[in-house]
Formats: C-alpha cells, sequence, structure tokens
C-alpha cells in the first residue's frame, strides 16, 4: 500500500489536469468580471452621450426662453440609447455659474442595472452616474456680420478688392458657400471669417476659416427707435444752408460742390436716401443718421465725394453712425464711398439693405463696424476696429454652445 502511494505520488502525468481544474474558478472569475467591466462601461458611455446631448438643449431651451425641463427630457427621449429607466428623482437639472460662461445647465442622470457576474457577489446592483454642464461662451469679436440666412451667400468678395478687417467676420447664410468669392486679386485680411453653410478652401488673407458654424444674432434688433412719429418732417438739405440741425428731413441730398456741416445729434430721413454727389464735402461730429420711413431709403454716396462723419459716444445712439429701419425693402443697395479724405466713425446698421464698398482709399472705413443683410467688397477698403484715433468703434461678442464640464 505505501509502495502503491508513492508510486502514485510520483506519477506527473495526471498534473495538468489537477492545474487545470484548480484555476478554473479564476478564469471563469476573469471572464465575468470583463464581460461586466465592457457593460458597464458601454452604458457609462451611452448614459453620458445623453448627458451631453441633454445639457446642450437645455441650453438652447433657455436661449429661447422655453421650458428647460421639458426640453431636456424630450431630448432624453431621442438620445438615451441605454434601454434602461433613469433612477427615482433623475434627471436632475442645474444652473451652475461657470466662470464668465452664461446660459449655463448642468445635467446629472443615474441608472441602476443588475451585472450578470457580479450580481453573484452583491448584494445591489451598481449606480452609473453621468453628468454634463454646456454654456454659452465667447467665440470671438467680429466687426463685420451679414444677416441674410439664405438664398446666396451674405458676404461677397471680389475683383481686386482690398479689405483690412483687423477683426473677425461672419455670415449667417446657410448656403454653399456662405462667404463667396471672386477672382485671385482680392485681398481681405481677417482675423477669422465664419459661417452658417460652407466656406472656400481658402480666402487669401484670412488666418482661420470656421465653416458651419452657428449664427450670430443680430446685436441690434429692436434695440434703437427708429419711427419719425410725431415729428414734422419738413426739413430739407437743397436750397438751404450748409450748416445743418438734427432733426427730420423729407430731403437730404448734397449737391453743388459745397461743404456742409452736420450739428451733433440725430437725423432723421422720412423715406429719402441719404445722397452726396461728386465734389461735395459732408463733415459731422456726434452724428447718427436713421434711414426711416414709410419707404427707409439708402445709403448712396460718389466716389469724388468726402464724407467725414463721427457718431456720438453717449446717449440712447452711442457709437451709431448709420441706421436704416427694419422696414426697408431686403436686399435694397447701400454704396460706401469716397475718396483717401472720407473716415467713417461708427456703427453702420442695414438689417435688410447690402451695403457694397467701392472707395478707392484704404482709410475711409478704419473705424467702422458693419451690421448688414449682406456686405459686399469690390474696392478698396480699410474696414477696421481697433485702429488709434477711432472714437465710436465697436465689436460684437459671438457665442456658442459648448460643453464646459
Amino acid at each position: 500500500m505505501i509502495r502503491f502511494l508513492g508510486k502514485l505520488w510520483r506519477d506527473r502525468r495526471g498534473n495538468a489536469l489537477i492545474i487545470a481544474g484548480a484555476a478554473l474558478p479564476f478564469v471563469v472569475g476573469a471572464a465575468g468580471l470583463a464581460t461586466d467591466t465592457i457593460q458597464w462601461v458601454v452604458w457609462k458611455r451611452e448614459l453620458q452621450r445623453a448627458a451631453d446631448s441633454a445639457a446642450f438643449a437645455g441650453v438652447y431651451a433657455k436661449l429661447q426662453d422655453s421650458a428647460v425641463p421639458a426640453a431636456v427630457n424630450g431630448d432624453l427621449a431621442n438620445n438615451n440609447k441605454t434601454g434602461i429607466t433613469l433612477a427615482s428623482g433623475y434627471p436632475q437639472i442645474a444652473y451652475p455659474t461657470v466662470g464668465t460662461y452664461s446660459y449655463a445647465v448642468q445635467v446629472t442622470l443615474r441608472v441602476q442595472k443588475t451585472l450578470g457576474f457580479s450580481s453573484l457577489f452583491v448584494s445591489s446592483a451598481p449606480l452609473i452616474t453621468a453628468s454634463a454642464t454646456a454654456a454659452m461662451v465667447d467665440d470671438g469679436q467680429y466687426c463685420l456680420v451679414a444677416l441674410k440666412k439664405s438664398g446666396g451667400a451674405g458676404i461677397n468678395i471680389g475683383g481686386s478688392s482690398s479689405a483690412n478687417l483687423g477683426c473677425g467676420g461672419i455670415s449667417n447664410a446657410n448656403a454653399n458657400p456662405a462667404v463667396a468669392t471672386n477672382g485671385a486679386s482680392y485681398n481681405f485680411i481677417a482675423p477669422v471669417v465664419a459661417g452658417v453653410g460652407t466656406l472656400p478652401s481658402a480666402i487669401t488673407g484670412v488666418t482661420s476659416l470656421r465653416p458651419h458654424h452657428s449664427a450670430m444674432p443680430d446685436p441690434f434688433a429692436g434695440k434703437y427707435p427708429t419711427s419719425t412719429s410725431g415729428m414734422t418732417c419738413n426739413k430739407q438739405v437743397t436750397g438751404g444752408s450748409t450748416n445743418l440741425t438734427p432733426g427730420c428731413y423729407k430731403d437730404f441730398s448734397f449737391t453743388g460742390n459745397k461743404t456742409y456741416n452736420l450739428a451733433a445729434g440725430t437725423y432723421f430721413l422720412d423715406s429719402t436716401d441719404f445722397s452726396v454727389a461728386g465734389g461735395v464735402t459732408v463733415t459731422g461730429t456726434g452724428v447718427t443718421i436713421i434711414l426711416t420711413g414709410t419707404t427707409p431709403g439708402s445709403i448712396k454716396t460718389n466716389g469724388n465725394s468726402i464724407v467725414q462723419l463721427v457718431a456720438p459716444t453717449s446717449g440712447t445712439y452711442s457709437k451709431m453712425l448709420f441706421i436704416q429701419a427694419s422696414n426697408a425693402t431686403t436686399d435694397n443697395t447701400n454704396e460706401i464711398n469716397g475718396n483717401n479724405t472720407s473716415n467713417y466713425d461708427g456703427a453702420m446698421y442695414f438689417p435688410k439693405g447690402n451695403v457694397t464698398f467701392t472707395g478707392s482709399s484704404g482709410n475711409m472705413t478704419k473705424c467702422a463696424m458693419v451690421v448688414a443683410y449682406t456686405a459686399t467688397f469690390s474696392g478698396n477698403t480699410n474696414l477696421q476696429n481697433s485702429t488709434t484715433g477711432c472714437s465710436a468703434n465697436q465689436t460684437v461678442t459671438n457665442k456658442i454652445v459648448k460643453l464646459v464640464a
């Protein structure tokens, strides 16, 4: 018997089977844990995507003064792909203050689901939590904004034009492209050009291109009173004094090789154009010109004219040089022209108008901001906003919705 046991002890032919049998629980355990881990990661990833999307929906709802919880729950119905019912009390929605961001919305989600292998050893299913915070964040300074949304490009650059913005330009056009270029002899210097639609593969002089961008809200919409209601609109330029005072004009055409001086104040143009003929000089500081009436007029300046206007730096129309009422004909033409002694200092707002820059000077609009239905560059225009010597320059900050946490 002792000899048999000794022989059995020395026999190694069954060792592999014994070792395999001993290791089997560890192999099964490792496979089970790996399977549970993969399933947990998948659920966590899908839950995080749902939280991210819901946070975006919450911000957009807040921007539109809509109910944030309804927007969040509606988004979760479409984008929560875990297939697991949210834990009681979720989603949790908060509105944190996050640095300099605005309209922040935080969405926290939680699910509880049994894992196949782990459930053999734990008394309760694990909790999986995901949280996301989205907000409006600054996305650069712009001094050229084209408001047109469809039907073609909002910004057109062509011919041998030369423009030096010194600031960003953005087109709200959902077009292909949103910014159109024509020819190869133009130069359009800007740190960034963005568009809701596509953009050319390159724009000469532009540092950064941002296609498929969010639209820029009209920064001046509803901000300024433009009606002539209650005013007596009987003033006129033709045949009158060359020293003009604020008020409501039925004629604002400058002719006769004269120099016209505009006193500081607001000039309402009742269904008439701001028209400057060749050989005319128009000057004024602290001036705002509003094109209004039942059929608002346009800007028409001759290339041989001199226009030197500076917007006010305080009051209702602070830093606003030209304002065209929103009831103007869509895509009406406004031409900014002039020679090397012309100067426009202040914002130009034409929500329904196309503004065309055709000047032969690189200085005449160095202090201007332009918000228009469309903008066309066909001449040498130095449209800037950060040049020394400007008193009424301004920019607008665009914002986009991004995840911030």
